[in-house]
């Protein structure tokens, strides 16, 4: 990721700040970690976009009728996107590394049918798992071409 890996990990580190009571708005965690991002740290408008759309909360926010607040934080980077979804998902709770398909697995047995992020999760799960597959095909390109 070159000069955005700085950029990256300060998202992935982070993202979690939504849930933190002096952050909580919308209550959607990457919203309102966004938020407090822009309005207590002052941080970079593509770290708050980052965190805006990590993972599944493009679903989430349609869930909870908060399609209006995003605009507060785009256009988001793709490629970033891709990137900090990757980590998140190839990283469980505890720090180990993890497969896509059973992290998000696991997050849907955590919260039931009952939940946002049970039903967020699921209706992205096909785009979230095409995010991680095309992440490993950029890293599989730059470790041909660096062999090369």
């Amino acid at each position: 990721m070159g000069e955005d890996a700085a950029l990256l990990a300060a998202a992935a580190i982070s993202h979690y700040i939504g849930y933190a009571r002096a952050a909580v708005d919308t209550g959607q965690q990457m919203i309102d970690g966004a938020g407090y991002l822009r309005a207590v740290v002052g941080a970079d408008p593509r770290l708050r976009s980052i965190v805006a759309f990590l993972t599944s909360s493009s679903w989430e926010r349609s869930e909870l009728g908060l399609d209006h607040v995003f605009s507060e934080f785009g256009p988001a980077e793709p490629e970033l996107v891709d990137t900090i979804t990757y980590c998140d998902l190839t990283s469980s709770p505890v720090g180990d590394l993890a497969d896509p398909a059973d992290r998000l697995s696991a997050v849907l047995e955590r919260y039931g049918p009952e939940r946002v992020v049970f039903r967020a999760v699921s209706a992205a799960r096909p785009e979230l798992m095409a995010r991680a597959a095309r992440v490993r095909r950029r890293r599989a390109k730059t470790v041909v071409a660096k062999l090369s």
